[in-house]
């Protein structure tokens, strides 16, 4: 995990999340230093709000938009929500047993992490969130953000490939796949459940949950894609 505002202001959001855990933090980043604000949640081990009137008060300077989660090593559909409202980048630091892990931004204010070796974060560093970040990268296309619960294809199993159709993505024969294309899998489950790229040949890019995201050759993996796709727009 990178932090774009430099080792001073993390190692000042680290110091200040230990010290607060199990509770979350929160704050903002103004001119590349780390103003904390309290926490206003009525549960503050599983939430976090700032008071209103100093996001307003701020809202010219604010940079980005930081809190912790406390062994919850996932963004919340909510996070991403209201990430999408304020459009500006969401810092979150995560920690887990008081031990701080680290952090990551998000948004698409935020420049893509580099494709491969990324941690696994749900919402952000996803199957979902590879796709989106290898076509903003090689293509200069934005695909839609959708904000969703970890594991949702538990609750709502036609979630990915819905928001893909939406997107502009079109089904194509295996026979035409050619880089860049796209796929859908089954993995341990009855519905569509994971997403990756076509990189041509035999090889193919993707993020399994819970592992960095990784080049792979496709015999393995073959027997679990139910489609390929293509953006179109």
């Amino acid at each position: 995990m990178e932090h774009p505002f430099g080792e001073i202001v993390e190692t000042k959001i680290k110091i200040i999340s230990m010290d607060k855990y199990p509770n979350e933090i929160c704050g903002f980043v103004m001119n590349d230093e780390f103003v904390e604000m309290e926490n206003k949640a009525e549960d503050t081990i599983k939430d976090f709000r700032i008071d209103e009137k100093e996001y307003i008060r701020n809202k010219k300077n604010i940079q980005a938009i930081i809190h912790s989660h406390c062994d919850y090593p996932h963004l919340s559909k909510t996070d991403m929500q209201q990430q999408i409202a304020t459009a500006l980048p969401w810092g979150v630091a995560f920690l887990q047993k008081g031990y701080y892990e680290g952090m990551m931004y998000f948004g698409d204010q935020v420049e893509p992490y580099p494709l491969k070796e990324r941690q696994f974060v749900h919402g952000a560093w996803d199957c979902y969130g590879l796709l989106r970040d290898y076509h903003k990268i090689h293509k200069g296309v934005t695909i839609p953000i959708y904000p969703r619960d970890n594991k949702w294809w538990e609750t709502s199993p036609s979630m990915l490939k819905d928001n893909c159709e939406a997107a502009g993505f079109k089904y194509i024969d295996e026979s035409e796949a050619v880089e860049g294309d796209v796929f859908f899998m089954m993995l341990r489950s009855k519905v569509v459940n994971h997403c990756g790229i076509y990189l041509g040949g035999e090889k193919i890019l993707h993020h399994l949950y819970g592992a960095l995201s990784r080049e792979d050759q496709i015999g393995r993996w073959r027997k679990y894609i139910t489609d390929f796709l293509r953006y179109k727009g």
